[in-house]
Order: structure tokens, then sequence, then C-alpha cells
């Protein structure tokens, strides 16, 4: 009877062990789903200025030479920004695919999370019986004395 409740002890640790991770994935997971979010608005942003540049670069090819260094100028931030573009596209197709998996992580840890419940559920009610087949045990002992 000691050892059961010492799996049920150690089961419940464990338990509690899990919910702990369980509940920080859920706020890891939450804090990469905002820099997402952030990596999305900045990347749009990005592309929006990219191509505003490229457009202020087309108006001003027909100047003078003067006006073409300015424009040669912007081209190459524009150039810069691109690849500013492509590095975040990297960095977010990254962050997603952590993402996807700690998805992954945390619905095995929710499966084991329901298996162990289901283990300690079933102990549980394998205790109780026994400690009735004592008690009733105790009892017919003890009318027959």
């Amino acid at each position: 009877m000691q050892r059961l409740r010492d799996i049920s002890h150690k089961k419940s640790a464990k338990m509690t062990r899990l919910y702990s991770q369980v509940r920080w994935l859920g706020q890891h997971n939450a804090g990469l789903v905002l820099q997402s979010v952030d990596a999305n608005t900045k990347m749009t942003d990005l592309e929006a200025h990219r191509q505003a540049l490229e457009e202020e670069l087309a108006r001003t090819a027909g100047e003078r030479d003067v006006q073409r260094a300015a424009a040669e100028q912007k081209a190459q931030e524009a150039k810069a920004q691109t690849a500013e573009l492509q590095r975040t596209r990297t960095a977010l197709k990254l962050k997603e695919a952590e993402l996807q998996r700690k998805e992954a992580e945390l619905q095995r840890k929710k499966a084991t999370i329901a298996t162990l419940t289901g283990t300690l559920e079933e102990k549980g009610k394998a205790l109780e019986e026994r400690e009735e087949a004592l008690r009733n045990a105790m009892l017919l002992g003890s009318s027959r004395s």
C-alpha cells in the first residue's frame, strides 16, 4: 500500500511538472505568435517602403547627372532594404518552423498528460478497491474472533 502511495505521489509530482511545462510552452508559444505578427508587419512596411523607393527611382531616371547620382544612392538603399526584407522573411520562416515544432511538442505533452491522468485515475480506483477489500477482510476477520 505504501508502494502505491509512493507511485501515486511520484505520478502527481510528474503531473505537476508537466503542467508547468505546458504552461511555459503556452506562454512561449504566445510570445512566438506575437513575434511572428511583428515580423509580418515589418515585412509589409519594408515591402511598401522598398516599392516607394523604386517608384521614386523610376521618376528621377530622366533628371540631370546630379539627380541621377541621388537616384543611384536611393537604389542602393532599396537593395539594402530588400536584403533586410529577405532576412526578415527567412527569420519568419524559421520562427514559423519553430512554432510548428513547439506546437507538435505541446500536443505530445498534452497527450502524455492525458495518458498519465488516465493511468493515475485507474490506479486511484484500484487503490480504493484494495482499501475497500482490506477493510472488508479486516471486518470479516474481527467478526470471526
